[in-house]
């Protein structure tokens, strides 16, 4: 019997075991559980007990989940993205779970991925090793970090990558191209994120933002184009960050601070209730010295709410939002409120644009959609 090959009633079992700090948020779960249904698949995951996200700190707890066996371990150096490892939790998911495959959600230069690699050469038999890669930009990395990122090109099976720019990155630094494998990352529950009841989102035009309040994120250049905007209108800032005074300053200072109402960070579970109230949704996102936009999950989920997105040209903004939105160039505010005045004075063009989006959603990035698509790929990397 071949590595793979295990059996269960006559069926075949494939063991997959996840690690992703994403995953101490039980938002990102879902996808989990949607793997966990598919015939043929045993899924397992292992996620930090605690992770530090900003002043928030996401508890996970062990146990059997939606049909999936969660595993935790604590951290050191936590909330650190590319600079934590396990302190304990590792060495036992990783015999208990007896996994075909192990597939990290962190980026191949991380300090984790490196220590998942030395616990792998100690088992008997080596399980399959997949790496997602959301890094699009070229960014200076420390010089260890880029001898874990050489050492994993060369012992990984597969390097994943959800977005065109990332795989373009990997490509630039050298990357076995036969390697770099394309697999959705972030998707939604299409019945949570869904468009409100007809008349329910009302007459008025309403524009959305819904981020951090930080330089990067451009929620600045909005509320300049807002200044200027003809017709009714009206407009929320939802999310926190070190920018919201000088933001609220900048609404006072332009005159529309009757218009736009600020809102501090939601729960996750109230996000598809935000999107619903709004129209359009703008993500005016800058590239900066150290990071630009690498998925932007907010535009899927204002699709499959109903709301037309409209994005900065920066990182991968441009591939997500496709040709059921609108893209302008990073900081220019009159082409925003351009398109923001198009879409307030055609309904109809919004419409359209309205129903082309909730139909690509649901073609791409379900989590049903994209767990198909991930056990297809564990399915030809284990036949490779």
């Amino acid at each position: 019997m071949t590595r793979g090959m295990r059996y269960r009633h006559g069926r075949v079992i494939m063991r997959v075991l996840i690690i992703s700090r994403f995953c101490a948020s039980p938002v990102y779960r879902a996808k989990i559980a949607a793997l966990a249904r598919r015939p043929g698949l045993e899924v397992s995951l292992l996620a930090p007990a605690e992770w530090k996200e900003g002043d928030r700190t996401l508890i996970c707890r062990e146990g059997i989940e939606d049909g999936y066996r969660i595993f935790t371990g604590s951290l050191i150096f936590n909330g650190r993205v590319g600079g934590h490892v396990y302190g304990n939790g590792l060495w036992k998911a990783l015999r208990q779970a007896r996994p075909d495959i192990v597939h990290m959600e962190e980026e191949s230069y991380s300090f984790v991925a490196a220590q998942v690699l030395l616990y792998l050469s100690m088992l008997r038999t080596r399980p399959k090793f997949m790496v997602n890669n959301s890094e699009n930009f070229d960014i200076v990395l420390p010089w260890r970090s880029r001898k874990i990122e050489k050492i994993v090109f060369r012992r990984a099976d597969a390097l994943l990558v959800f977005a065109r720019t990332a795989r373009a990155r990997l490509l630039r630094i050298g990357a076995p191209p036969q390697k770099v494998r394309t697999l959705p990352q972030f998707g939604l529950d299409p019945e949570l994120f869904r468009p409100p009841e007809p008349g329910k989102r009302g007459d008025v035009f309403s524009i959305g933002y819904l981020g951090r309040l930080v330089y990067s994120k451009g929620a600045d250049v909005l509320l300049r184009a807002l200044a200027g905007l003809a017709g009714e209108w009206k407009a929320q800032i939802v999310g926190d960050g070190d920018e919201r005074e000088t933001l609220e300053q900048l609404a006072r200072v332009l005159g529309i601070w009757e218009r736009v109402e600020f809102v501090a960070w939601v729960d996750p579970s109230d996000v598809p209730g935000y999107l619903r109230g709004w129209h359009a949704l703008a993500l005016p996102s800058r590239t900066t010295a150290h990071w630009r936009e690498q998925f932007g999950r907010v535009l899927i989920e204002a699709m499959a709410c109903g709301v037309v997105p409209v994005g900065a040209a920066t990182g991968e903004i441009t591939n997500v939002i496709g040709s059921e939105g609108f893209v302008f160039p990073e900081d220019n505010v009159e082409t925003l409120r351009d398109i923001l005045q198009k879409l307030n004075n055609e309904p109809g063009e919004r419409k359209r644009l309205v129903d082309a989006g909730r139909k690509r959603v649901l073609e791409e990035f379900t989590w049903d959609v994209l767990a198909g698509k991930a056990h297809r790929l564990y399915k030809n990397i284990l036949a490779g």
